[in-house]
């Protein structure tokens, strides 16, 4: 394995990442060959990674101020009477909907040059990828406040602006993960929410069958002295003969950790929306609401700050490569995208219109 980089030598880059369909890759050797392309790009890691999906309001006025400009412009009677009509179509499932565009990126820390960056992941996941800035966690000065319960409230004139709750993860069962379940439940919620995957260290070969096979060492002494069942102890064990198992199949181990941002217009909604997501997840992963001066900090996780900087306490949780690749299954949820086009349906999950 080669030495560290110097920390202060690796730039903070940010990139967006176009989702496209999973459904497209919808059998089972499709998801498994997606599976195996980020994992492969992860397991390449020699720096720390952030990804992200931001899940933002969007609407289709654009698409209907396009309509209305092509019928104004048209000297076509019976054309401008079937802009009119398409034009209506798209108020009434404004109307019938609050749709969300995704919005996803990857934040690398790393000496490589962005073009040579940008092309591996676009190799890797196969759609188009940029340098460019994310977007804001929410615009304007907010102030952590405790009543009635920790959230980050906006100062000054609040301007219809909404208040946020962050949630952190601190257990995991990665086992039980698939491209279906748990990210695409967070992912067809209808509220704005964002969610990143903080990978802090990536750890190659060596380094990561060792750190495994002492936990294997130390799960096995404690079952030794220990009076009664710990089906636990041995499900950790378990789980550790299989990260090997993959480990020598070239996944590299990753130390991450989940982070959810959740808005709502007001403290009751926000409640009860921090309480569908930890509902909705609790079967694979469990999450924390962060207060105080803790929340101050974690609002920074969705914007390109080192983690050791955020300095926020360590509960992250070691996952292998392939298991790593499926929390990037939001890349396969694109929500609202481009609204330019002719409508050709709807897409399956959202009832969203594709246009082309």
């Amino acid at each position: 394995m080669s030495a560290p980089k110097d920390k202060k030598a690796q730039i903070g880059r940010t990139f967006l990442i176009q989702p496209f369909d999973l459904m497209l890759h919808d059998t089972p050797q499709g998801l498994s060959a997606l599976q195996g392309r980020f994992a492969g790009w992860v397991s390449g890691l020699d720096g720390p990674a952030r990804f992200a999906c931001f899940q933002v309001p969007a609407t289709l006025n654009e698409k209907i101020t396009q309509i209305n400009r092509t019928a104004r412009d048209t000297e076509d009677e019976q054309r401008r009477r079937l802009l009119m009509e398409y034009r209506r179509f798209y108020e009434g499932l404004q109307d019938n909907a609050e749709y969300q565009r995704s919005v996803c990126g990857m934040l690398l820390w790393s000496e490589e040059m962005p073009r040579a960056l940008g092309e591996g992941m676009r190799t890797a996941f196969d759609t188009p990828v940029v340098e460019a800035p994310w977007p804001p966690l929410f615009h304007g000065d907010y102030r952590a406040v405790e009543s009635p319960f920790w959230h980050m409230q906006p100062e000054g004139r609040p301007g219809g602006r909404p208040v946020w709750a962050v949630l952190s993860s601190y257990e995991f069962q990665p086992a039980t993960w698939d491209f279906g379940r748990p990210l695409s439940y967070l992912l067809k919620m209808n509220f704005p929410l964002a969610m990143v995957v903080d990978i802090p260290i990536t750890l190659h070969r060596n380094e990561a069958v060792e750190k495994v096979e002492t936990s294997i060492q130390a799960y096995t002494s404690h079952l030794s002295t220990h009076v009664g069942e710990d089906s636990r102890s041995v499900q950790r064990i378990v789980d550790c003969r299989r990260t090997i198992q993959e480990l020598n199949g070239n996944d590299a181990l990753h130390e991450v950790q989940l982070f959810i941002a959740v808005s709502a217009p007001d403290t009751h909604t926000l409640k009860q929306r921090i309480q569908t997501i930890r509902a909705e997840t609790r079967s694979w992963f469990a999450l924390r609401q962060e207060e105080g001066e803790l929340l101050s900090k974690a609002v920074h996780m969705f914007a390109p700050y080192r983690t050791d900087e955020i300095k926020l306490p360590n509960t992250r949780h070691p996952v292998t490569s392939r298991e790593l690749a499926l929390m990037l299954t939001p890349l396969g949820y694109p929500k609202l995208a481009e609204v330019r086009g002719i409508m050709r349906g709807e897409a399956r999950g959202g009832r969203l219109p594709g246009l082309f």
